[in-house]
């Protein structure tokens, strides 16, 4: 049990679920608010979910600084490996009075953001600022537009909706929000140095509380090592810089989900099609990955898209977005189980098994016992060294010409497919090739 008592819960197999960076800034930011409103301190915030129901998060912290009201929530990611785990994620958060149309437009990013007509007086919602180790979106594909803050549309309507709540159940105990500042207030340094966007305030059918009447909530989003995690993330090559994303899409993370990673390979390709790339390179992994650039250099740097064990996932994304050809660069134990039809190839759900490469190389003429010794080989490197030492091309090529057809089977054999079969050392073994059509 954690010091406020709100552990999470835990899955079916005695697995910790978390949650995610989305509800540690929203837990974050509604803590702040409460402070902001009624000076208490919570130790632990509910945070109502997407699907409606509320979870309770731990707050480690909540302070003034200046005009600000800090609050810090340690982001929990449970069982589920990810490089945000432990991560601190911090709310800023301030009140701004805005009496009269003293800002209309302020810059932000590559873009300018445009206040509703007449400035600000008829606005009252969030304005949300990205702020150390966040993200800013520089490439066009996500759901994000360019120019703003690297927090997705479901952590954005998460922080609109509790905030919303949270004025609602605050206000009425107090006899008017008194403003940190005037507009000029929104950007204490001057001109928006950092990335923002406006959001409405978003909850029940209630309309909102007096005390908002001409106000703007600021609310700064930090994680103060987010610039440091996200080289450990695909954020640059989706292009987003200077931090981490803020993501979530139920509020919670399960163990071992495989939903992240598809989401983030349907980013990645989203990315390559708003940078007109046509066909795209799906390998499954960075070192593969970078022996396939560097036989590729004329591809751009967005058509190469990391897909892991996501063989048939990656295939069908790839061409219901419409790219025109499709490229996988892998090792040859992966080629392997793409040939045997595993939509998913990770050794902990897909056993090796050798038994159809023995096959295929007693079909090419080989002699039994040397095809036994495949069939028991302890890996698949170890089947590749005895192919090898056989110069046995034919089979590895036959090996490659079979996950290719498995491939072209997902995509309704209408898009010309090729395959980068490489050793382990970076070795090209074999590249083939297949046309569109049976």
């Amino acid at each position: 049990m954690s010091r406020t008592g709100c552990d999470s819960d835990r899955d079916k197999r005695n697995l910790k679920r978390g949650f995610s960076t989305g509800t540690a800034a929203t837990a974050a930011a509604r803590s702040a608010l409460r402070f902001l409103l009624t000076g208490k301190s919570p130790q632990c915030i509910a945070v109502r979910l997407p699907a409606g129901y509320y979870l309770p998060i731990p707050v480690e912290s909540i302070y003034r600084d200046g005009m600000d009201v800090v609050a810090v929530v340690v982001k929990d990611g449970g069982d589920d490996p990810d490089v945000t785990h432990k991560a601190e994620v911090r709310a800023r958060v301030r009140f701004v009075s805005t009496p009269g149309p003293s800002i209309r437009a302020l810059s932000s990013g590559e873009t300018t953001v445009s206040f509703p007509a007449g400035g600000l007086q008829k606005f009252s919602g969030i304005c949300l600022v990205a702020g150390e180790g966040v993200g800013r979106v520089t490439k066009p594909g996500l759901p994000v537009p360019v120019g703003e803050p690297a927090v997705n549309p479901m952590p954005r309507e998460m922080l609109s909706q509790n905030l919303h709540e949270e004025f609602l159940r605050g206000c009425p105990g107090v006899a008017g929000l008194e403003p940190a500042g005037g507009a000029e207030d929104l950007f204490p340094r001057g001109a928006p140095s950092k990335p923002y966007v406006l959001l409405p305030f978003h909850g029940p059918e209630e309309h909102l509380p007096g005390c908002l009447d001409g106000g703007v909530l600021r609310v700064e989003i930090e994680v103060p090592k987010g610039a440091e995690l996200a080289r450990h993330t695909l954020n640059p090559r989706l292009g987003i810089v200077g931090g981490i994303s803020i993501l979530g899409t139920t509020g919670i993370v399960k163990p071992f989900s495989h939903t992240a990673y598809e989401e983030t390979i349907q980013a990645a390709l989203s990315v390559a099609r708003s940078n007109r790339c046509t066909r795209v390179v799906l390998s499954t992994g960075g070192k593969s990955e970078r022996f396939a650039q560097e036989l590729l250099p004329d591809l751009p740097g967005e058509a190469f898209v990391q897909v892991a064990d996501f063989f048939a996932f990656s295939v069908q994304e790839a061409w219901r977005m419409g790219f025109q050809g499709l490229i996988h660069s892998a090792f040859f134990g992966k080629v392997v189980k793409m040939a045997q039809g595993h939509a998913y190839t990770h050794a902990h759900r897909v056993s090796l098994d050798l038994t159809p490469l023995a096959e295929l190389a007693a079909s090419l003429g080989y002699d039994g016992s040397f095809c036994g010794s495949l069939a028991e080989a302890n890996t698949a490197r170890h089947a590749l060294e005895l192919l090898r030492e056989r110069n046995a091309q034919d089979v590895i090529r036959g090996v490659a010409v079979q996950a290719l057809d498995q491939s072209a089977r997902l995509v309704e054999y209408r898009l010309p497919l090729r395959l980068l079969v490489f050793d382990y050392d970076g070795t090209l073994l074999v590249d083939v090739e297949r046309a569109g059509g049976k």
